[in-house]
């Protein structure tokens, strides 16, 4: 598909007097395009908001099948690293494999002290078990059909891939399993927003979060949307829900 501007890495600064660094992370096979909602939002609430592209997507199928879970946690790790030092604490916070990103974030041991909250939004943890051999039949099968767009709102599209190359898949699991063994080192508060009903991930696997993190978890239940809720009827009172737990646990920069 052709992807338009707003699949592109998106940055607001939050000046004169930023109230502190979010950065927000997208989903496998999406783009940036499903978290402009939520990082204008609050961006206009006075936050400095990185939005990046994770490696491989939004380009083509076959350079997502190239990539791997690393490249993928390496690309926002980095960018947590950049808006700590200029903004002190941040909040991450994301959406399915974005997410999961942002639990990992959270668990990385050199990030300690730098991430103060979390807002994981429909985290994927799990894969169907025929996921599990992804990497046996990704010579023979490349592709399997794509996942984009579980959207309970008539008329919204996510720009996201068809396909699903199989490698990438692959990539996927080993992160879900590497984010799900190491929750228990996710000591900052969580919110934890989850969709009813979801298509592409099992609402069990917000469960799975909730009784691994060992700091807070506040629940925030979904009811009028399907997987992608950034974009979907809930979207507003997830933002709030959002924006208030934001003030609540991020400290203001200077003190001020």
């Amino acid at each position: 598909m052709a992807f338009s501007d707003l699949s592109r890495p998106w940055r607001a600064p939050g000046h004169p007097n930023p109230r502190g660094g979010l950065l927000l992370c997208h989903g496998f096979t999406g783009s940036p395009q499903s978290m402009r909602p939520w990082a204008e939002d609050h961006a206009a609430r006075g936050w400095a908001v990185d939005l990046p592209l994770l490696p491989g997507h939004a380009t083509t199928e076959r350079e997502l099948a190239a990539t791997s879970w690393r490249n993928w946690y390496h690309c926002v790790r980095e960018a947590a690293l950049a808006l700590s030092q200029e903004h002190g604490p941040i909040a991450v916070g994301g959406l399915s494999m974005g997410g999961a990103l942002a639990l990992a974030l959270a668990e990385d041991p050199q990030l300690r002290g730098r991430i103060s909250a979390v807002v994981a939004v429909n985290p994927g943890m799990t894969l169907p078990v025929a996921a599990n051999a992804a990497g046996l039949i990704a010579p023979v099968v490349r592709t399997l059909p794509g996942i984009g767009s579980d959207v309970a709102r008539s008329g919204v599209r996510e720009e996201a891939y068809g396909r699903l190359p199989v490698p990438a898949i692959a990539q996927l699991r080993r992160l879900f399993r590497r984010t799900r063994r190491a929750l228990g080192a996710v000591e900052v508060p969580v919110l934890l927003a989850t969709s009813r009903i979801d298509h592409t991930v099992p609402p069990t696997d917000s469960d799975i979060v909730a009784a691994g993190v060992r700091g807070p978890v506040e629940r925030l239940s979904l009811t009028r949307s399907f997987h992608l809720a950034t974009l979907d009827h809930d979207a507003g009172m997830l933002f709030e829900a959002s924006a208030r737990f934001l003030d609540q646990h991020v400290p203001v920069p200077g003190g001020r």
